[in-house]
């Protein structure tokens, strides 16, 4: 079913794509257009020579044709480079919010063989695996939720972007197609952050809930459930770290974790 989910976000993102390419070209010529004209402006003025002219003429050209590249090859860019950051997180190997949900109840379904209540069984394990098990499916449930709604910032916002790609035909607002690159370097590195956390969280419980205990097996199985929430809380804040990295702002203190918890 998330599977599904985010090939269904995928393809409604792909039907808005020709709609605001086409939009950012038009504005980026219409920039284009007035940023000529000023210059053409600026130099009558100036009442230039023909060499100023000619020198002008080739900046200009230099200028809108880098952006124009920029406005056509932008957005494949953009997604090799998330795909790219995706691949590192994930080690080579493949993560989604399915992997993760499902390493959850992997995780819960073991557990699960703790749940036996009766007159001569030790029913405070069996409360305490219950326990376990509702946290973990809620922790990894979350992780998931986070996971695809990066995936929709990831989607969403490098096509709503592409209208900031058209800015780039005028000197004043070519800034904005800049941040467009930084933004989609630093969504990357978001993504990135999670698949890793996601990974060696569910890699780290089932490691735990697979391997003999040598001790109190009541305390082991609440510590799964409470690794399982610190797994969630880190997922939360540790991508919007690495993404501030990147924008060089720092976007936590740390208290927030605590705050959330």
């Amino acid at each position: 079913m998330l599977n599904a989910l985010e090939i269904e976000i995928v393809r409604a993102a792909k039907s808005w794509e020709t709609t605001v390419a086409n939009a950012a070209r038009s504005l980026f010529w219409i920039l284009a257009t007035i940023e000529i004209g000023i210059a053409a402006v600026w130099l009558t003025l100036a009442s230039a020579s023909l060499d100023a002219w000619f020198a002008e003429l080739v900046r200009r050209i230099m200028f809108i044709g880098f952006f124009a590249f920029v406005l056509e090859q932008g957005p494949r860019f953009a997604k090799a480079v998330v795909d790219s950051l995706y691949q590192i997180g994930a080690a080579g190997g493949s993560a989604s919010p399915a992997d993760v949900f499902n390493a959850g109840l992997k995780v819960a379904s073991t557990i699960s063989h703790q749940v036996q209540f009766g007159l001569f069984e030790d029913n405070a394990m069996a409360f305490a695996a219950v326990f376990a098990i509702v946290v973990v499916v809620i922790s990894f449930s979350l992780v998931a939720a986070i996971f695809v709604s990066i995936i929709v910032e990831m989607y969403v916002g490098l096509l709503a972007g592409m209208i900031m790609l058209g800015l780039g035909g005028s000197s004043f607002t070519k800034d904005f197609a800049v941040r467009y690159l930084v933004y989609a370097f630093s969504v990357g590195m978001k993504l990135m952050a999670l698949v890793m956390i996601a990974r060696i969280g569910s890699e780290v419980l089932l490691g735990l809930v697979n391997q003999p205990t040598k001790s109190d097996e009541f305390v082991s199985t609440l510590a799964i459930g409470g690794i399982s929430v610190i797994v969630f809380l880190i997922s939360i804040y540790v991508p919007n770290i690495v993404q501030g990295v990147v924008q060089g702002a720092s976007v936590t203190g740390g208290f927030e974790t605590l705050r959330h918890g």
